[in-house]
Parts: C-alpha cells; sequence; structure tokens
C-alpha cells in the first residue's frame, strides 16, 4: 500500500545496461499496484541502444551496433532510438496516473519542474523552453522519454556528464554518408554535456520533488512484486519478438529529430539526394546531389537557407529541370509525423 506523504526513493547505483531499463520499468508496476511515487536513478555501466515503444527497429543501425557490442533494448514509453552509456547518468519520476494532471503538456511541466530546479542547484542554467524542451541556451541537455505502464506515469530524464556525439549519431541508419555527416554534426551542435557531481545532482533531485509534490524522502527497495515482474522484463526485453515491435510501413523520406523544433531528413529519386537540415520550421542547411547541378548546387543550396519547406520546395519548383524533381522531395517530408 502507499505510504501517504512519501517518495521513495531508489539508488540502483551503476548497473548492466539490461537492468538499466528494467529496473525502472518494474518500479512502474510497483506503483501502479499502489507502492510510494518513486524517484529513482541508475547509471549503465556499458553503452547500449534503447528504442521507443512506438519506434521501428529499421530507425537502428544493427550492424554497427552489433560490430561494438551494443545491445538493443525496447523500452515501454515513447521517443526515438538513443545512445546511452556510462557518461549519462538517469532518473526516472513515477507517479500514479489519478495524482498528475490529465492534459500531457501539463503534466510534463509538473514532473520536469523539479528537474529543471536540480540542474539548477548543481550550477546548470538549465530552462524548459517553449517546445518543453530541458536545455542551456539553444542546446538540449537532457533527453527525457514519458509514458504509462499500468496505471502509473512515468518520466525519464538523464544527467549527461559525457557525451559521444558520433557514436550516438552511429545508432540511427542514415540513408547517405552526407546524411550521416550532418546528422553527426547537428547532434553535436545542439546536444551539450552538462558535467556535474552525480552525488550532488541526486540530492538536489531529491529535495526538488520532495519539496514541489510535497512529500518525504524514504529509502528505499524493490518490492516482491517488482521484483517478481523485474525477472519477467528481463527475459521480455531480451525477446527477439518484443524488440521487433509491431510492423509500420516504410516513410517516404528518412527523418531524425536532434532536439525540439531541430531535425532533418533526407529523400532519394535515382542519382537525385536532397540532405536537409532544419530549425523552427526553415531550413538551415541543405545538401543536394545531382548528376546536372553541377556548378549550380552552391547557389541552390545557398538560396535556400532561411526559406521555409514550403518556400524551398516553391522556389525548386520555379526553376525547372531539375528543381521540380527536388522540390517534390521537399514536400515528402512531414515535420508533424512523430520523431
Amino acid at each position: 500500500m502507499t505510504v501517504a506523504g512519501t517518495l521513495r526513493v531508489i539508488d540502483f547505483g551503476t548497473a548492466a545496461p539490461l537492468r538499466s531499463q528494467t529496473y525502472w520499468h518494474a518500479v512502474a508496476y510497483g506503483v501502479s499496484a499502489g507502492a510510494a511515487p518513486t524517484l529513482s536513478f541508475v547509471q549503465p555501466s556499458a553503452p547500449y541502444v534503447s528504442i521507443g515503444y512506438h519506434r521501428r527497429l529499421e530507425e537502428v543501425d544493427r550492424a554497427t551496433c552489433t560490430t561494438n557490442g551494443w545491445p538493443v533494448y525496447r523500452r515501454m514509453i515513447g521517443g526515438g532510438p538513443v545512445y546511452l552509456d556510462k557518461g549519462q547518468l538517469f532518473f526516472q519520476i513515477t507517479m500514479p496516473m489519478r495524482s498528475i494532471p490529465a492534459a500531457r503538456h501539463r503534466a510534463l511541466r509538473r514532473l520536469l519542474g523539479p528537474a529543471i530546479e536540480a540542474f539548477r542547484a548543481v550550477g546548470i542554467p538549465a530552462v524548459l523552453d517553449e517546445h518543453l524542451e530541458i536545455v542551456v541556451d539553444d542546446r538540449k541537455i537532457c533527453g527525457y522519454g514519458a509514458g504509462q505502464i499500468g496505471e502509473s506515469a512515468i518520466v525519464a530524464g538523464n544527467l549527461i556528464l559525457d557525451f559521444d556525439h558520433r557514436a550516438a549519431a552511429s545508432i540511427l541508419r542514415a540513408p547517405s554518408a552526407t546524411a550521416d555527416a550532418e546528422l553527426a554534426r547537428l547532434i553535436g551542435r545542439y546536444v551539450a554535456a552538462t558535467p556535474a557531481d552525480p552525488a550532488a545532482f541526486k540530492a538536489a533531485a531529491t529535495d526538488a520533488y520532495c519539496r514541489d509534490l510535497q512529500l518525504s524522502p524514504r529509502d528505499g527497495v524493490l518490492n516482491p512484486i517488482e521484483r517478481d515482474r523485474l525477472d519477467e522484463l528481463d527475459q521480455r526485453f531480451c525477446s527477439a519478438s518484443w524488440l521487433a515491435g509491431s510492423s509500420r510501413p516504410d516513410p517516404d523520406v528518412w527523418q531524425a529529430k536532434i532536439r525540439a523544433g531541430v531535425w532533418m531528413f533526407a529523400a532519394r529519386d535515382g542519382d537525385t539526394e536532397l540532405v536537409v537540415c532544419v530549425d523552427n520550421g526553415r531550413v538551415l542547411r541543405a545538401r543536394l546531389q545531382h548528376p546536372h547541378l553541377n556548378g549550380s548546387r552552391s547557389s541552390i543550396e545557398t538560396e535556400l537557407a532561411g526559406l521555409t519547406l514550403a518556400e524551398a520546395a516553391t522556389t525548386l519548383g520555379r526553376s525547372g529541370d531539375p528543381g521540380t524533381e527536388l522540390a517534390d522531395l521537399f514536400t515528402r517530408a512531414d515535420p508533424g509525423r512523430s520523431l
């Protein structure tokens, strides 16, 4: 049963990649069954890849992961494929669904607010921006996922102590060398590590969540229900059928999200390839490959910078071939599609 007015705090320490996922999933089942709201921490002992519940496994470059010995696990909450390693300290706040706002944006603000306080307490001037992204200036400093498991709501985030942006880019199956290079460049530009003392961050997060939720901290461990679930989750997460997920059609274009508002897409039609980086709805950078562009390629790329996607498509369409062909590739990109 829930202990009224208590926030259970579980520090799992350093854990193997599998357990760094299944520990907090088990906690979700415990909170659903009546355990106290729980703040948990864990740090993986080795690199691995985690993919969101609804995402296509084909987004992950399985060959790269196999070559590097990085296991791939499908989590039960949302978000895209991410590279995780010991340079990241993960925190998870797990609450009964009945105790948080029904509207997603309100629930996220409620559960991310104390994390912002914790970052600031250890000297990181974090803010929650208009996209509900945790940032310092224009760089994302915390990747998080949110979702519901049973009757519990979870927000899982990270303190990035050290970040290998090339490894993070390599786990996505980009369609070309050009797209892969742009992906690595964008991740390096828009995702930042914020080194801080992990123990100080844990203490600050505990204080902030207790204060905001008006709960008292209590050191805890997994209860019997959670330990039973842990064994089942270990097996599920290692199952090939669970990892495969549901079958979904291939998208018209390849897309990758870097941070809220910043994403990229790549499309190919025969000998024509278009790779575009987008920042808040406008072309940040375009890379074109076409056998007949020759010297005009750089001028077209320059002309597209700063345009909206619709403006870029119109501009290209007016130029005749191969512009019409390239404009069609632009129209296939869908910023509203789940990234």
